[in-house]
């Protein structure tokens, strides 16, 4: 969290937030603070999550819009965790403060563990991975928004390069970043390769009970190609497990990723081979990405030196034109279409 936003928070805000809900809070413990404040809440034999978004992060319609759309896919069957009205029947409470507000919401705490790639990283999770994010795509595809939309991935932020890389060395990234977003831009929009995503599906952002995956934290949700909520999980399932390794070990790895986590997607939803291959565009996107959050959060030069040698491994890749994987999506495609 940036610190200015830090010196807002208060104890009082949260206590407040908690009496919007009805819950008296006794037993409270603060889970994350990078974009919001999210805390897991235990009152009596129930379990919550309540998350306080800065205004500056996130608009008041747009976290309505979010809200809006994960209920309507828990509706529809989808796991994900639901978000329950205030006392005053608002999924979204605004809390006003000097400099703009915190918006409130209440979730239900998702079933299941927290994964452990170290231990818990198999084909079976990989597979149940990939049938939860093809049911939120094939849902998506039939999704009416209210009056409130989530905002499109060339609107956010984070490919606006020139804002954080502000670095002379940083030159070119930029440059080259800026020719990757037009590029995208070209790609053809249509029901069935475009629509709202979550498009932040890393293992840090579901639970699994077993057998499956149950969804939360969809504080990224945009409208983008389906295919980026393809990348995003094989990049960060790479950066857990073996991003310092060589390309070869790395591809190595993606490729049997992609083959269980389709094998899991394509029981839920199709996905044409010709926008597979247009995987790599989106996972070089995901480093420019990221390359730009450090820069934008951190004090880069006094970084702890695991982040810093993160950074400096995405760079190499910028720099070289290189993906953080080369799968053969041509193998990929025959192997599942031969069960």
């Amino acid at each position: 969290m940036e610190s200015w936003i830090e010196a807002l928070f208060s104890e009082d805000i949260l206590k407040e937030a908690i009496t919007r809900f009805g819950l008296q809070a006794a037993d409270m413990k603060l889970l994350g603070d990078f974009e919001n404040y999210v805390y897991e809440v235990r009152e009596k034999t129930q379990v919550y999550v309540l998350r306080l978004t800065h205004s500056s992060h996130r608009s008041f319609q747009e976290v309505e819009a979010e809200i809006d759309w994960i209920n309507d896919l828990h509706q529809n069957g989808a796991n994900v965790s639901y978000v329950y009205p205030s006392t005053k029947q608002q999924f979204v409470e605004e809390l006003p403060i000097q400099q703009g507000s915190f918006y409130a919401c209440l979730f239900e705490k998702a079933p299941g563990y927290s994964i452990k790639p170290e231990s818990t990283f198999h084909t079976d999770l990989f597979e149940a991975w990939g049938k939860e994010v093809g049911k939120v795509h094939r849902l998506s595809m039939n999704y009416r928004p209210g009056k409130n939309r989530r905002k499109r991935w060339d609107q956010g932020d984070l490919i606006h390069f020139d804002r954080y890389l502000v670095n002379k060395d940083d030159a070119e990234i930029v440059r080259e970043g800026k020719k990757l977003v037009e590029t995208i831009k070209l790609f053809h929009e249509t029901g069935k390769s475009f629509g709202l995503i979550h498009s932040d599906v890393h293992h840090g952002n579901f639970f699994f009970d077993g057998k499956e995956v149950h969804l939360f934290d969809f504080d990224d949700s945009t409208y983008h190609y389906y295919v980026s909520d393809l990348a995003i999980p094989v990049y960060y399932a790479i950066w857990r497990t073996c991003h310092n390794e060589s390309l070869e070990v790395r591809s190595a790895f993606a490729s049997e990723f992609m083959y269980a986590f389709l094998k899991g997607y394509q029981k839920e939803s199709l996905l044409d081979k010709e926008w597979l291959k247009t995987l790599p565009f989106f996972l070089r996107l995901r480093d420019y990405e990221l390359y730009t959050v450090f820069h934008k959060k951190f004090d880069v030069p006094n970084m702890k030196n695991e982040n810093r040698l993160l950074l400096a491994n995405i760079r190499h890749r910028l720099i070289q034109n290189e993906v953080i994987a080369d799968i053969n999506y041509d193998n990929v495609m025959e192997k599942l279409q031969s069960i």
